[in-house]
């Protein structure tokens, strides 16, 4: 048998080891779940837009920009010329235990991973945000993406007390297009849409921020109605019936 030390050392080794796998396993689920639920609802937007296919037409995603700025600025200032900013806005579970409870909102504006986990966030609200701008109403694209920050906020303050950063709005927006496309998606991005909601279970089973924030975006979608279609769009075809002649 093993002296005490050498075994306290080759568990410490054998921790050291695990720990980068399941980041990056992590990770990946991580980008599943942004990244798949797009594919997913743009097989569906993809088509004609119509009465027939229930497709909506492209409109410019003016709120996701809005949004890209409202993120965007605060961070730039943090990575920049204002440092400070991140110990003064993030999520602080003491410190709102002391009465910052603003710290829940602020936290979504700046960002915890440096200037490489910025871009990273703001890239995907650009393309998770633009993706749903198309598929629901505007008033509903703004109460997924704060009611999922929100609770992702709420959450982390449990499973990840000091942090900050806007994914977890990037997540719940995925959520809800996860959700839209197990309803209206075909076979193939029901699919995608099923293999997102495992990333997400993976992500909420292991006490990942994210993990909480994706449940929140996919309630916020349950039963919610995606845009209609362009008006006078031409509706399919009704079946006619053949006329039956009496002898």
């Amino acid at each position: 048998m093993p002296p005490a030390p050498d075994r306290d050392r080759r568990a410490r080794n054998r921790s050291g080891s695990v720990r980068p796998v399941r980041e990056t396993a992590l990770a990946a689920c991580l980008l599943a779940g942004l990244y798949l639920p797009v594919v997913a609802t743009m097989r569906w937007f993809g088509g004609t837009p119509g009465s027939a296919s229930g497709r909506p037409a492209y409109r410019f995603p003016w709120l996701t920009g809005l949004a890209l700025v409202v993120v965007g600025v605060p961070t730039l200032l943090q990575l920049t010329v204002a440092p400070g900013l991140l110990d003064d806005l993030e999520r602080r579970r003491a410190a709102m235990l002391h009465g910052q409870v603003w710290r829940l909102g602020t936290a979504l504006v700046v960002q915890d991973g440096g200037a490489a986990g910025a871009v990273s966030n703001l890239v995907a609200l650009a393309i998770v945000g633009t993706a749903a701008e198309q598929v629901w109403q505007r008033r509903r694209w703004l109460a997924i993406a704060l009611g999922a920050g929100l609770a992702g906020e709420l959450w982390g303050l449990v499973v990840q007390p000091v942090g900050a950063g806007n994914s977890i709005a990037d997540v719940g927006l995925a959520a809800s297009l996860a959700v839209l496309a197990l309803r209206r998606g075909d076979r193939t991005a029901r699919a995608l849409a099923a293999a997102t909601l495992v990333s997400y279970g993976v992500l909420l089973l292991t006490a990942d921020i994210h993990g909480g924030a994706a449940l929140a975006g996919a309630l916020l979608a349950a039963g919610a109605r995606p845009r209609p279609p362009p008006a006078g769009a031409p509706s399919p075809p009704t079946p006619r019936r053949s006329r039956r002649c009496d002898p």
